[in-house]
C-alpha cells in the first residue's frame, strides 16, 4: 500500500513540476495599437499576410514548442482614448511579458471643430497609464512612434483628401503635427527608460527625407497616405530586431 502511495505522490509531484516549468517558460507578447498594428490595409492592397510587421516578429519566435505567444491587439481607427476601454481585456488579461504600443495616427486627427481627437496632454496621460499598468503587472512596455504621413494635395486620395489641409493650417502641416505626438512618445520613453522603436525617424531616413515625393518613391507609405506598405513593415521589424527587445 505504501509503495502505491509513494508512486502516486511521485507522479503528482512530477506533474506539478512539469506544469510549473511550462508556466515559467511561457512568453507572451502583445502588439497593441491601431490599423498600422492590425495591418487593416493589407486585404485592400492585396499584400501578403505574412508581411505584416507583427507576423514577421512572430516568424522569428520559437512558437512551435507552444511556449511563445504573440497576439495582434491592433484595432483600426482607434485612438489611445478608445483603446483604454479594451486595455485590460486585450493586454493585461493575457499576462504579457512584452507589449509593443503604437498609437498617434488617429489621436492627431483634427476634427472640423478645430480640436484634435485626443489632445497632447491626454495622449501623454494615456501612454503613461499603459506603461505603468504593464510594468505593475510584471510586463515590459516598448513604445513605438507612428508613421510619417503623406499629405497629398487634397485630390489624390492621400491624407488631405480625407482630412482637409485647412484644419492643419496652424500646425505647420499634418505631417509635422503627427510628429508632435511622436515627440510625446519619445519623451516618455526617454524619461522612463523604455525601449523606443522610432518608426517615424527610421522611415524618413530610409526615404532620404520627409517630403511626400520621397516617402512615396521609397514605397514605405501606401496610397492612403497614413498606412504602411510591406516595405514599411519590414523596416519596423528590422528596428525591433536591432533593439534586441526580443532577446530579453
Amino acid at each position: 500500500m505504501k509503495k502505491y502511495l509513494s508512486l502516486a505522490a511521485f507522479l503528482l509531484f512530477f506533474l506539478l513540476l512539469i506544469s510549473c516549468g511550462n508556466r515559467s517558460d511561457r512568453y507572451t507578447i502583445v502588439a497593441f495599437g491601431d490599423s498600422n498594428t492590425r495591418g487593416a490595409n493589407w486585404t485592400i492592397r492585396n499584400y501578403q499576410d505574412t508581411d505584416k510587421w507583427v507576423n514577421l516578429v512572430k516568424s522569428t519566435l520559437p512558437v512551435n514548442d507552444g511556449q511563445t505567444f504573440i497576439y495582434n491587439a491592433g484595432v483600426g481607427g482607434e485612438t489611445t482614448e478608445d483603446a483604454r476601454k479594451r486595455f485590460k481585456r486585450d493586454v493585461l488579461n493575457t499576462k504579457p511579458d512584452l507589449v509593443f504600443i503604437m498609437f498617434g495616427t488617429n489621436d492627431a486627427v483634427i476634427l472640423p471643430n478645430g480640436q484634435p481627437k485626443v489632445t497632447h496632454s491626454r495622449f501623454r496621460e494615456n501612454l503613461l497609464y499603459y506603461v505603468n499598468e504593464i510594468k505593475k503587472n510584471g510586463g515590459k512596455p516598448v513604445l513605438m512612434t507612428c508613421l510619417p504621413i503623406v499629405e497629398g494635395n487634397g485630390h489624390d486620395k492621400l491624407y488631405y483628401t480625407r482630412y482637409p489641409k485647412k484644419l492643419y493650417s496652424h500646425t505647420d502641416g499634418a505631417r509635422n503635427w503627427h510628429n508632435s505626438y511622436n515627440d510625446i512618445t519619445r519623451e516618455i520613453a526617454f524619461k522612463n527608460d523604455i525601449t523606443l522603436i522610432d518608426n517615424w525617424t527610421t522611415m524618413v531616413q530610409a526615404a532620404g527625407g520627409d517630403s511626400d515625393e520621397l516617402l512615396l518613391k521609397a514605397g514605405i507609405i501606401d496610397p492612403s497616405g497614413n498606412h504602411m506598405t510591406p516595405h514599411g513593415a519590414k523596416l519596423i521589424y528590422e528596428s525591433i530586431l536591432k533593439s534586441k527587445v526580443l532577446n530579453q
